[in-house]
């Protein structure tokens, strides 16, 4: 064996000895440690506690916006932590320095703004969108054994569309966060409609580029007038999505939505000139669907029955949760039919152009509206107006109807003085003062449709003859 093994050992020895020649070196580097390790006098101690969150970029809960202050329609308690093995959805944040108060606040003044109908129970919210997209909204307290600490916001679809889904989880989940706690108007009053109905429009569109535009928007009606006559319960629904379509004028032509609005409100495209179609310049088309077409919306407006079908299933059966689809779908199409009418001039794109098409002309909006009146009470035996004014009382459990339900009374009340007499008369100011306050705390739209209303009920009554007769 060679002394190299040896040569670490040594070497130990060697430095030891070196260190035992210095002692009093090695000794004062012994003091000043433990000198160092000994704590401060209690006096030279700085005791203010630094709050660790301030160093973190966090949005105030008391005012966002500009400055406005957010009162909360919903209060939980106590939030249950995540379940163990719970997967949470994609849709979902986690917010670490807010208190859960501070971030239903939030919550609640996003919904009002975006003007979804929310049902609160503690840590949940049931939510349902005009798009007829239903989600449920639940707040988690993170378990104690995780770090960070804090509160999880939570979004799952239920039912509806996915898209509008992903668009409305987005705005919730930013202002759970502080971020954008008014959603701007774009996605407030974006409608989203059946892409089905889009492509099956621009189909038929598309098949017949070289008709004018009133010979396609002919064709449009037919389409949906064939859907509407079918038994099966989505071809109806596609058929009142291509109604909505075809009576928006952002969506479709003016012409177009100026004659289905017509067929919508009376049956008939009589009394709408054409340019350049003829002598007369009025349509000769067959009216037997229009009529039909009429009957369809009128029946799920005013009696939410459509054909030979009732509503007298039990409210839970999924017949009866599409029969209440297509009595909004078809408040809509009124809604928009009437102004439509209402505006007609508005949505004309060449108001001034009289060559080489020259200019659609149509009886005044209130003539349309007494004749709309006053058919519809013939044909239902009921007010068109009563109706109304019986949905938007029906604010606070089904605010999107009476929204609808308000942007109708609103075009008929604006159009026709006849329409305001009754109204003043079925005692609508106190429905419209009650539906105003529910749309103030929790339906945006809602609230603005009732301060129209209720500007029309306060507007005088021309006395005399209100031009419904010559």
């Amino acid at each position: 064996m060679t002394n190299s093994h040896f040569l670490p050992v040594t070497a130990f020895y060697r430095s030891m000895q070196m260190m035992s020649a210095d002692e009093p070196a090695v000794a004062r580097f012994a003091s000043a440690q433990k000198e160092s390790l000994k704590p401060p006098p209690a006096s030279s101690i700085d005791t203010a506690v630094i709050d660790k969150s301030e160093f973190f970029a966090r949005k105030p809960s008391a005012e966002t916006g500009e400055g406005k202050s957010l009162s909360s329609n919903w209060v939980p308690t106590a939030l249950k932590p995540v379940p163990a093995f719970y997967p949470l959805e994609k849709s979902s944040r986690l917010i670490e320095y807010d208190s859960p108060k501070e971030i239903a606040g939030r919550l609640s003044e996003c919904l009002r703004t975006l003007s979804v109908h929310a049902v609160y129970d503690n840590d949940q919210a049931s939510l349902l969108t005009a798009e007829n997209v239903e989600m449920h909204l639940s707040l988690w307290q993170t378990p104690a054994n995780r770090v960070p600490q804090g509160v999880v916001v939570e979004i799952q679809r239920r039912k509806g569309d996915s898209i509008a889904f992903h668009r409305y989880s987005g705005a919730i989940l930013d202002a759970a966060v502080g971020e954008n706690v008014y959603p701007s108007e774009e996605l407030q009053d974006d409608i989203m409609y059946s892409k089905k109905v889009q492509r099956l429009i621009s189909m038929e569109m598309n098949k017949n580029q070289d008709l004018m535009e009133h010979e396609n928007a002919i064709v449009a009606i037919e389409i949906a007038h064939g859907l509407l006559m079918k038994d099966r319960m989505d071809a109806r629904q596609l058929g009142l999505e291509s109604l909505c379509l075809l009576t928006d004028p952002k969506k479709t032509g003016y012409i177009t939505a100026v004659l289905t609005s017509h067929v919508v409100l009376l049956g008939s495209t009589q009394g709408v000139e054409l340019p350049g179609i003829g002598h007369e310049n009025e349509l000769i088309v067959d009216e037997g669907p229009f009529q039909e077409i009429r009957e369809r919306i009128l029946g799920l407006v005013q009696f939410s029955q459509i054909g030979e079908d009732s509503h007298d299933e039990v409210d839970a059966s999924p017949e009866s949760e599409h029969i209440t689809l297509l009595h909004n779908l078809a408040l809509l199409v009124l809604a928009n039919s009437l102004e439509v009418i209402e505006n007609a001039d508005q949505y004309d794109d060449e108001p001034e152009d009289t060559k080489p098409r020259g200019r659609l002309r149509t009886a005044s909006s209130n003539d349309v509206a007494n004749e709309f009146l006053q058919q519809t009470e013939d044909l239902s035996k009921k007010e068109m107006l009563s109706t109304l004014i019986s949905e938007l009382g029906k604010a606070q459990h089904k605010p999107h109807e009476a929204t609808l339900s308000a942007k109708c009374l609103g075009s008929l009340l604006r159009a026709s003085d006849e329409a305001k007499r009754r109204a003043q008369e079925l005692e609508a100011k106190m429905v419209v003062t009650a539906a105003l306050q529910v749309g103030t705390r929790t339906h945006l739209k809602l609230e603005t449709e009732c301060k129209k209303v209720a500007k029309a009920l306060d507007h005088p009554v021309e006395d005399g003859d209100d031009g419904s007769e010559d």
